[in-house]
């Protein structure tokens, strides 16, 4: 192992750890491997420590190497003073040699001033000359300018050397020469223009650097930074001769009349203006509004990119032009869109500017490799997440607004029951309304997904729960209230109640599917972030609409039940030994299960069934508890016909398996009638294995109704069932069988003194 694979100190342990999984993969490999890995892992840490050893002699060495250049270099720089000291000394005591020496510097001051005043006379005799030739110079360049025919750098050159000829010759003139600064003034007054006129014309130039780019003219943009590089160090350089000049003695040098130009300076203020105008004219013509505010992404991407292939190259580094332009043109674009986006927008608008804003920062990132993080100020001001809930409030509101309508209508029209409801193509009932609910809900979840907010989806399907919650219970309590007016008032009732509830349990339904859709389709866009809470939202919606339905189905069974409660009400009564009362229930039940069989969704019809068969049965139980005589031989031989009966029936429309293990409660009902005194003890722990939920009271209730046990016989039993019972309770709360939905027992019995 090399040294520069070792992990930091406070990684140590888990860098171990995951040494440690990686070699010792099974749990053979404690027994096998162990040994081995201990000694792999001793040679490499001798390695280690050889090698940080080495490491250390070497720094070392290192160290005193270093300490003992310090040293000879401390010696060397006090020679180099020494020997600088003899040099002085000895020019001190050359002038004392020379006996004319003051004449002799005062002779070649005399000459130098000469020459320097020879010199600047031939330059006040050229001026004019060279004035006029640079201002044809720049005439032609201007008149050239289209072609791109002529030499900036040439024209600075010849440019610069008027103006330190003009700032030397003022610079020369004393404060009180009042006439001499007039003459120099009205001398070089044409000056000033012509500097400002060039200056106007390297404007233009860095104005045209696209065009030039686009033409292959980066040497013209490479001559306007050549000289705006020139100009700087010029500043610096004045600003250097100044603070100079501050040190040393009145009179000592001529003073410099320059004024300082800050080219840089000017050239960044002219991009910011260039680029600001490029952008305010590229939204005046493009994105007049906010439907177009994509657009603005291709145009900034093709800019910058240009900016970076053809104008920044020309650049020197220093200047980090590249960034200065993104700078500029993003923060232009944060004014435009701020400008667009104001006032209130609707919901639409928002989602727009979302989808923009992430495909903005996307593009940015992917074609330039600009983080977000560097873009400032942000998009908006930063308010994103702001804009996020101002939508999630507006859409919201609407699909409330939406829905609360539709379900105003669906009401009314299930209240009413003017007309039969639609039949679908299948021949279910349908109403409607589950097309229009998603309807809404889909145009708004693809908005939000193309809008590519997968948060902002989550937290709308959020919303649209809360909405559907509120019609879920404005349903149940609708099928609640009709029900009972059905059963309790039916002349105040309008027709076709079952109809209605079977066509709003298909349409809660349909509304599972289209929501079990969405979820699958538009979860499996989203990532994996976001695609678990999607997806559980999705669920929820599924089973708000389930619970609507099993409602429906429920009232449905209700109904049907009542209408055979004369027939339940008389079980094992003389009138159920004397008559055949089950062949109106089979024709009541058929009646109804062919009306939900042709008009009912296949799986709540199952459903419906299930339930419709467990009611049947808990009827025969439930009925143990009423004023009965329970005649053993005639009770047990007309329940065995008549569960054949149901049986027959039921199987029809179920699965046999089904049929057979709910009517099973009756048949352990026949058992008990049936048991004779020493085998009921037997009988009931079988039936206790199997159903733990027992209730106490039905055994006692189906044993005390038998006509055929005595009071003290019925006692003994009863006392001998109730000390092997107990502790029963553990095995209830683990297992909860059809017994637990009878309505008049419970599965713990009865605590007043009854034997469990």
């Amino acid at each position: 192992m090399q040294l520069n694979e070792l992990v930091s100190d406070t990684n140590a342990r888990q860098y171990a750890i995951q040494r440690l999984a990686k070699l010792l993969r099974h749990p053979d490999d404690l027994a096998y491997k162990a040994e081995e890995v201990r000694r792999k892992l001793a040679q490499e840490k001798l390695l280690i420590d050889a090698q940080l050893n080495t490491d250390v002699r070497r720094q070392f060495d290192d160290v005193q190497e270093g300490l003992e250049l310090l040293y000879s270099t401390s010696s060397q720089i006090g020679r180099v003073k020494s020997d600088m000291q003899k040099v002085d000394d000895l020019c001190h005591r050359a002038q004392s040699y020379l006996t004319n020496f003051d004449r002799i510097q005062i002779v070649s001051t005399a000459n130098r001033n000469f020459v320097r005043t020879d010199e600047f006379y031939r330059q006040f005799s050229e001026f004019h000359q060279q004035y006029t030739q640079v201002r044809k110079m720049l005439t032609d360049a201007q008149e050239n300018f289209d072609q791109g025919n002529f030499n900036l750098l040439r024209l600075h050159y010849f440019l610069y050397k008027l103006e330190d000829f003009r700032n030397r010759a003022l610079g020369f003139t004393g404060v009180d020469d009042v006439d001499a600064g007039q003459t120099l003034a009205q001398m070089f007054g044409g000056l000033d223009g012509l500097v400002r006129e060039f200056e106007d014309f390297l404007w233009m130039v860095a104005g045209s650097m696209y065009d030039l780019a686009l033409r292959n003219r980066s040497n013209i943009v490479v001559q306007l930074l050549k000289v705006v590089e020139f100009e700087e160090a010029a500043d610096r350089a004045q600003e250097r001769e100044g603070a100079a000049a501050a040190m040393s003695p009145a009179g000592a040098a001529p003073k410099t009349e320059r004024v300082p130009k800050r080219y840089k300076k000017k050239l960044l203020e002219f991009i910011h203006t260039f680029v600001s105008s490029r952008v305010g004219e590229f939204f005046g013509q493009e994105v007049r509004d906010l439907e177009n505010i994509t657009e603005v992404t291709g145009f900034v991407i093709d800019e910058l990119t240009f900016v970076s292939d053809a104008v920044a190259p020309a650049f020197p580094g220093t200047y980090f032009v590249f960034d200065v332009f993104v700078d500029e043109y993003h923060r232009s674009v944060v004014e435009n869109t701020g400008t667009l986006a104001a006032g209130d927008l609707d919901g639409g608008s928002i989602l727009m500017l979302l989808r923009w804003m992430r495909e903005y920062h996307g593009a940015m990132r992917k074609e330039l490799s600009i983080p977000k993080d560097q873009l400032k100020p942000p998009l908006l001001d930063g308010r994103e997440d702001q804009l996020a809930q101002e939508y999630l409030d507006i859409a919201s509101k609407k699909i409330r607004e939406w829905i609360t309508n539709l379900m105003r209508t669906e009401n009314e029209s299930f209240v009413n029951r003017l007309d039969a409801p639609s039949m679908g193509e299948d021949g279910l009932y349908v109403t409607g309304g589950s097309i229009y609910l998603f309807e809404i809900v889909n145009q708004n979840i693809e908005l939000v997904t193309e809008a590519q907010r997968a948060k902002l989806l989550c937290d709308l399907v959020a919303e649209c729960n809360k909405v559907f919650q509120d019609i879920s219970k404005q349903w149940r309590e609708l099928l609640s209230a009709e029900k009972t007016k059905q059963i309790e008032a039916p002349e105040t009732a309008a027709e076709g109640l079952v109809d209605y509830t079977m066509a709003l349990a298909n349409e809660q339904i349909r509304s599972v599917v289209q929501a079990e859709t969405i979820r699958d389709e538009t979860g499996e866009r989203l990532t994996r972030a976001h695609q678990e809470r999607f997806k559980a939202e999705l669920s929820q919606t599924m089973d708000i609409f389930m619970n609507v339905a099993e409602a429906a189905t429920q009232t449905l069974a209700d109904i049907v039940f009542s209408d055979l409660r004369p027939i339940t009400a008389v079980l094992f009564t003389a009138e159920w030994y004397e008559d055949d009362l089950l062949q109106p229930v089979i024709e009541t039940l058929k009646d109804y299960c062919q009306d939900f069989h042709d008009h009912l969704d296949k799986y709540l019809y199952r459903r419906l069934m299930q339930d419709l068969l467990s009611r049947f049965a808990l009827s025969y139980v439930d009925a143990v508890s009423g004023k009965i005589k329970l005649h053993k031989g005639q009770a047990s031989e007309k329940l065995n016909l008549e569960m054949h009966r149901a049986s027959k029936f039921f199987k029809e429309h179920m699965d046999s398996a089904a049929v057979s293990e709910t009517l099973n409660i009756v048949r352990i009902l026949i058992s008990l009638i049936d048991s004779t005194p020493a085998m009921i003890f037997l009988e009931f722990f079988s039936i206790k294995k199997q159903y733990p939920d027992l209730p106490p009271m039905l055994i006692e209730d189906i044993l005390s109704k038998r006509d055929d046990l005595e009071k003290q016989q019925l006692k003994t039993i009863l006392e001998s069932l109730r000390q092997k019972s107990k502790g029963d309770a553990g095995a209830l709360n683990k297992q909860r069988t059809l017994f637990s939905k009878l309505k008049s027992y419970s599965p713990l019995g009865n605590a007043k003194g009854r034997f469990l």
